[in-house]
């Protein structure tokens, strides 16, 4: 029977899709478009650079505190009644009206309120500041005129001050006082990104009254009746409220000294007054409190920030700024500076230590490569993974709203030393298909295909192994501050390891294939000079367990021969075995005895 041409199997019938030249599957797709993986590779790593640049520097992450809530309401030349009746309780009533509050707690003073209000713990601070917003305008039409622009801010880990300072001055107290008001505090708040500047230890205006030592004798002047009437006279007092034709008012009845003027023309009795006996003048007093540095007298700023200003370059331009100030005319050389806290420098440190320690353990890591793999491309490909893959994970922060802060770099840094472990399993994988280690020698292309494909699934569950260790860690605290310290630091480092995946599966069996090939016979003896290094850590196990080995055999022959020695003792003398025998029998006699006793007597 003869068989037909046409029913004869060609060549490529018997062959596999692949071994024809019709590469099919995932790695025959993406091996076969290297134009297309390059441009998103380069994409990847712009877009990556433009997030390191634009992404917020902090110290710490946003919820990194109780979700609370500070309102500072000024009201000048109020008492401290007067603050609770007609500005304290509107507003309290208003925010009791918010769902998920907890707490509300106010502290009435003369001259203003301070509110703090406590949330539950899921509930979003953002949206509490927009409602208490909304509160504190229902509230203002019940609050007094002279009630001054309300404040309120959160004591969150990201609204930290970026900065604590010291204000050193040398000259006339009232003087300087005038300079910081009026030209020290404004140029600080122009800054771009600083939204307040608080200086403490600024003194205020106030009224004295100096007595004479010998007219107040002669006038027999009770010096406490006198303060006693002056206090009693010396007020306001709010009187309630008048409803008028659907208006509403409220009263307050203002008993207080206008000038030095009326406090001199005060009666003490027979015909005198206060400027007959004494005189009254205007001198400074401390408004909060004193400060000292080096032993003179000082002033203590801090700085606060905008919620979505940049830390580091407001801190920069806070720093030019002061030094403007410094040389600035107006201020004659009086004061000067003495920065305590810059949170922008300390995040620059940070930055600096986290960019060595990624460069040398970058380093490390590329020497080991080198060692093992004895190929240099390869070798740097694998530790391009390193920089690309933290870029994709502070890439990840910016576009989800986060921060690069402390707990980030932490992340990051512990990941480092496992974001070549995929690229490292996979390389290997296609230089030993390329390099016949199995027998067969293949082009770049086919063992690239055949060498990812072997070892795909296993670096995926690998790397979604150690991702998973992370999740309950992250998502399952019922602390928000405990989700916020293991998100901060977990999720950059799961990010940067997928990433690192997605690196070693679908960019490096592309560049595998197009960089593997043979070596120079100079090159390869020189890489070949490596070999002994590579093989090093073998060495030093294998001398470690033949060690072992013989630590182990040496215990063993000592125990041998103390037994041996042992018996040969007790060997000849049965009479100390039996009179050992019998101490043991009476001691245990003994031991029953005590423990009779004993319940008997309990």
């Amino acid at each position: 029977m003869s068989v037909s041409p046409i029913d004869e199997p060609t060549t490529g019938d018997r062959l596999p899709a692949e071994e024809a030249g019709q590469p099919r599957g995932f790695f025959g797709f993406t091996v076969a478009r290297p134009v297309g993986l390059g441009v998103a590779f380069l994409a990847l790593i712009v877009v990556g650079v433009i997030a390191y640049q634009q992404v917020p520097l902090q110290l710490m992450p946003s919820g990194f505190s109780e979700p609370e809530l500070n309102i500072w309401v000024p009201n000048p030349g109020s008492s401290a009644r007067e603050n609770e009746e007609k500005v304290a309780r509107p507003i309290e009533e208003q925010l009791r009206t918010m769902a998920g509050i907890e707490r509300v707690r106010s502290n009435s003073s003369d001259g203003s309120v301070w509110l703090q209000t406590q949330f539950s713990a899921d509930l979003d601070l953002d949206l509490a500041k927009a409602e208490v917003r909304d509160r504190l305008e229902r509230a203002r039409p019940q609050l007094p005129d002279t009630v001054g622009e309300i404040d309120f801010w959160s004591e969150d880990a990201d609204q930290l001050p970026i900065a604590f300072l010291g204000v050193l001055h040398g000259g006339d107290g009232d003087r300087t006082d005038f300079l910081l008001d009026q030209i020290v505090k404004p140029r600080l708040e122009a800054v771009d990104g600083v939204s307040k500047v608080d200086i403490f230890g600024v003194l205020d205006d106030s009224v004295r009254i100096l007595l004479d030592e010998e007219r107040t004798m002669a006038a027999s002047l009770d010096v406490g009746s006198l303060i006693g009437r002056l206090n009693g006279d010396n007020f306001t007092l709010p009187l309630g409220e008048v409803d008028d034709g659907g208006q509403r008012y409220l009263l307050r009845s203002d008993m207080r000294f206008a000038d030095e003027d009326e406090v001199e023309d005060y009666p003490i009795g027979g015909g005198l007054t206060i400027g007959d006996v004494g005189s009254v003048i205007r001198a400074k007093s401390v408004r909060n409190q004193l400060n000292r540095i080096d032993g003179d007298y000082s002033y203590f700023g801090i700085v606060r920030k905008e919620s979505q200003a940049n830390v580091v370059s407001t801190s920069r331009a806070m720093e030019v700024a002061l030094r403007e100030l410094e040389e600035d005319p107006r201020l004659n050389g009086e004061i000067s500076f003495l920065e305590f806290f810059v949170q922008g420098r300390m995040i620059e440190n940070s930055l600096v230590q986290l960019r060595s320690t990624a460069m040398w353990g970058g380093a490390l890591a590329l020497a080991v490569l080198l060692i093992f793999l004895r190929r240099i491309r390869l070798t740097l490909c694998v530790a391009l993974s390193i920089p690309v893959s933290a870029l994709s994970a502070i890439t990840w922060e910016y576009f989800t709203g986060g921060s690069f802060n402390i707990l980030t770099m932490t992340g990051i840094t512990l990941g480092i030393g496992m974001l070549v472990d995929n690229a490292v399993v996979m390389v290997e994988n296609i230089a030993r298909h390329r390099t016949g280690a199995n027998g067969e020698v293949l082009d770049g292309a086919r063992a690239a295909r055949r060498g990812a494909g072997e070892i795909a699934l296993a670096v995926t569950l690998a790397t979604l192994t150690t991702v998973v260790v992370f999740l309950p860690l992250i998502f399952m605290s019922s602390n928000p501050m405990a989700r916020t310290i293991f998100g901060g630091i977990g999720i950059p480092l799961c990010v940067s390891l997928m990433f690192s995946l997605l690196i070693a599966v679908v960019f490096l069996p592309v560049v595998s294939a197009r960089i593997l090939g043979d070596r120079p016979a100079g090159l390869e003896r020189g890489l070949g000079l490596l070999a002994p290094i590579g093989r090093i850590p073998g060495r030093l196990v294998e001398g470690l367990l033949h060690l072992l080995r013989w630590v182990g055999f040496g215990v063993a022959t000592v125990l041998h021969s103390a037994g041996r020695l042992l018996l040969g003792l007790l060997a000849p003398r049965p009479a100390a075995l039996a009179w050992i025998a019998r101490a043991a029998r009476l001691g245990a006699g003994l031991a029953v005895v005590w423990v009779a006793l004993e319940v008997d007597r309990n």
